[in-house]
């Protein structure tokens, strides 16, 4: 591949002798294509984060027609020559791109422990990533923190928050690409798959993560702002989603078999909260005849009226039933599906 690379060498050619014993513990990928003034504003709000630790910025010219975007990456690259690095790659659509800055951040620099992706067209806050890579080191069994999505231009938000659910991530795409990803969940082998240029390649990141054992964890007022436009591939992708969830589902076959979707709603998202009025306890289970989380009426109240006024930060069983204890043996499975449907 023909890239050209402002002040750093081609990993092929970049010995591991040569790498300084120190480094930056964390790198923002910039993937840019048709953005030359939007760039702008990316760049200087990953300039501009407040850390106690040193980043690097790499940005990727994804085959960019317009010699205006070359133009400001090099103005960039030379402005801030220690922070700032430069590639410039034919156009490969943006999984490639990312994907090329991944690989280049893992060759060059062993010492960043997380990547984050922020595209060319939206920005962050001056503590996000202080705030991210915080919790990221303080949660060592976490993949990824992901923020909401906070839209300026076209007002719109998000609540993804509370505790990270993989049957809620199966359903829709919970975690928007500009999150802070661990080292190691690229060195298991993930990357964006650069067959899909239709969008939501980053859900697809998300659930090949998922399977090689990584879950996300979300961080509230993370600082990310996304730029939503008319016309944009977000919008886009909403138009082609059939095709596009029918195709992860294919990929991601395994993680929507009906024994993996039970075994995620009973252990995330229950069915069933079975009250036995005799005892007080409540036994939250997707299979009546499984014992599952067991709490006091009290307990649950307080959970289930939690979930009715923040019903994406916390799961209340859809379905309530009273009993005593006479009849708590007498449940059998049904053989139902879950109530999942990724539409």
């Amino acid at each position: 591949m023909n890239r050209g690379v402002v002040r750093q060498p081609q990993r092929s050619k970049l010995a591991a002798s040569t790498l300084p014993p120190f480094g930056p513990r964390l790198a923002i990928v910039i993937p840019v294509y048709k953005h030359s003034v939007l760039l702008a504003e990316a760049v200087i709000s990953a300039l501009n984060q407040k850390t106690d630790f040193e980043l690097v910025i790499v940005i990727v010219n994804d085959g960019c027609p317009m010699p205006e975007t070359h133009q400001a990456c090099l103005d960039f690259a030379a402005a801030a020559p220690d922070r700032v690095y430069y590639i410039r790659q034919p156009n490969g659509r943006l999984s490639a791109a990312r994907n090329t800055g991944i690989d280049f951040v893992l060759g060059v620099w062993e010492t960043a422990q997380a990547i984050y992706f922020l595209d060319a067209d939206n920005r962050l806050l001056p503590g996000a990533l202080q705030r991210a890579c915080d919790v990221l080191v303080q949660n060592p069994e976490v993949g990824w923190i992901y923020p909401n999505i906070d839209m300026f231009g076209q007002e719109w938000n998000s609540d993804y928050s509370g505790e990270y659910s993989v049957l809620r991530h199966l359903e829709e795409n919970i975690c928007e690409a500009g999150s802070l990803v661990r080292r190691a969940v690229f060195e298991r082998g993930a990357r964006f798959d650069e067959s899909m240029r239709l969008g939501f390649e980053d859900w697809d990141f998300w659930l090949a993560a998922i399977k090689l054992g990584f879950r996300g964890k979300h961080l509230e007022n993370f600082g990310f702002r996304y730029r939503r436009r008319p016309e944009s591939m977000l919008s886009d992708s909403e138009r082609d989603r059939p095709e596009i969830v029918s195709y992860i589902n294919r990929k991601h076959r395994e993680l929507f078999r009906f024994e993996n979707l039970l075994a995620l709603e009973q252990e995330e998202a229950p069915l069933y909260g079975i009250y036995t009025c005799d005892t007080g306890t409540v036994n939250l289970t997707s299979d009546p005849a499984i014992e599952g989380q067991s709490l006091s009426a009290t307990e649950f109240f307080e959970q289930y009226y939690r979930a009715r006024f923040a019903p994406a930060r916390y799961a209340r069983p859809p379905f309530i039933l009273v009993i005593d204890s006479c009849v708590d043996g007498s449940f059998t499975t049904t053989g139902r599906k879950p109530s999942l449907r990724c539409t």
